[in-house]
């Protein structure tokens, strides 16, 4: 089963519309800055269906696949029944002052601006890039992305990861036989049938912008979280008050707090 496609086959295949180990990253709000170490020719374009469960995960299926060959596809959930296009690629990072290769993936949004680079410069690799995530006037997420002065490095030294491996760790994780995967197969079951599922809420640190609908309704006296305060929680904590306030638990490759409080974060509407 292959999730991955190359730049090549990605331009050859027509839409489809619709709107543990390690993992691919994913732009968070603010800025981001990595150095990427590949071309555009050589990124990793896949589709991806987002579950209400709190999870995403890769279509396996090709065009001419029946949808049942895929969970997301033949799911009666309109939300996780649709797809988005992400492409992948490795970066080199750092934290501290400790470099280290990550996996990145973007929405095609980025990915357009990235290749913008590429067609001025011939290349994206020839310094940092910082991709900034924000919520326009309109009230929604647009990006902006800002290269720093050249500054080359080999980027032949550093030994990249397998965007194609990575995928399917996700699949296998999320609907293959393990503990998680079960649960996930029961929850989106639920879910499918469900109302609206109960979610912590946690209180926005802006103001409010109007919009279509409100990410963090409470009804009555229903505690309200602040982002900081989750912070604040040790990990079993956090667990313990998505479990019961969500009905659901975050990945296991999650294993700090702060990487739950932004998954958290990230499956808000």
């Amino acid at each position: 089963m292959r999730f991955g496609k190359s730049a090549a086959e990605a331009a050859e295949e027509p839409g489809r519309g619709g709107g543990g180990g390690d993992f691919i990253r994913y732009l968070k709000d603010g800025d981001t800055t990595f150095r990427i170490l590949q071309e555009p020719d050589d990124w990793t374009y896949w589709w991806e269906h987002f579950s209400p469960m709190g999870f995403s995960f890769p279509c396996p299926r090709g065009v001419d696949d029946p949808v049942e060959d895929c969970p997301g596809c033949s799911s009666d959930n309109e939300k996780m029944s649709k797809v988005n296009r992400k492409i992948g690629f490795n970066v080199l990072a750092s934290v501290n002052g400790v470099e280290y290769v990550n996996a990145f993936k973007v929405g095609p949004t980025v990915a357009d601006k990235l290749k913008n680079r590429f067609n001025r410069f011939s290349t994206v690799t020839d310094r940092d890039y910082t991709i900034t995530r924000y919520k326009t006037g309109s009230d929604r997420w647009d990006f902006d992305v800002e290269g720093g002065m050249p500054s080359p490095v080999d980027v032949s030294k550093y030994e990249l990861k397998d965007l194609e491996e990575l995928l399917a760790q996700s699949y296998d994780e999320a609907w293959g036989d393990g503990a998680q995967a079960q649960a996930n197969r029961q929850g989106s079951a639920e879910v499918a049938v469900a109302a609206q599922p109960k979610r912590p809420t946690i209180a926005p640190q802006t103001a409010a912008v109007a919009q279509e609908e409100p990410p963090f309704e409470a009804p009555g006296t229903e505690k309200v979280y602040q982002e900081a305060d989750l912070r604040k929680m040790d990990r079993e904590e956090l667990l313990l008050l998505i479990k019961n306030d969500l009905g659901v638990e975050p990945p296991s490759t999650l294993t700090t707090p702060g990487e739950v409080v932004d998954w958290l974060m990230s499956i808000q509407p």
